[in-house]
């Protein structure tokens, strides 16, 4: 994989949201390393409201509730084998929520959505945590592309 060159195209509903680019480059990097992705990653990412969040988590989950992040992959796989880049999809990321479970979970906020974007983008490659095994595995998918970049709860 080419150093850099992965694009994360960010939109935010105000400009006081907080996000944490340089890192999410970093485990986006890590994540095409981890699947051996030698080519160029797009991903989108929106962050918005919790109004926007629980709309959304109802239209397409069915779920009536504000949720933390939503991934909405672009599942053909088999036509990005054949295109000099590989569009992830995009996440959606609802800002107040993870304010609020960083409260809870006593993390550091840059902890709680750092962690959340790299959930998500194993999501974006396909993997869910429906069964317990499923959820083992993809633990432990996030924490080894998570992990390296040494973020604690009190960072």
């Amino acid at each position: 994989m080419v150093k850099n060159t992965n694009l994360i195209n960010i939109s935010t509903y105000k400009n006081d949201v907080i996000y944490f680019e340089k890192e999410m480059h970093e485990i986006l990097n890590n994540f095409a390393k981890y699947f051996k992705i030698n080519k160029q990653i797009i991903l989108d990412v929106s962050i918005v409201s919790s109004y926007t969040s629980r709309k959304l988590n109802f239209e397409y989950r069915q779920k009536d509730k504000t949720t933390d992040i939503l991934s909405f992959g672009y599942d053909d796989f088999d036509l990005y084998d054949k295109m000099p880049f590989l569009n992830l999809g995009e996440l959606v990321i609802c800002n107040n929520k993870i304010k609020k479970q960083a409260i809870i979970f006593n993390h550091s906020i840059k902890r709680e959505f750092l962690y959340l974007f790299t959930h998500g983008l194993v999501h974006l490659y396909g993997y869910d945590h429906q069964s317990e095994k499923e959820k083992k595995e993809m633990d432990f998918i996030v924490d080894s592309i998570f992990n390296p970049l040494k973020i604690t709860r009190n960072d």
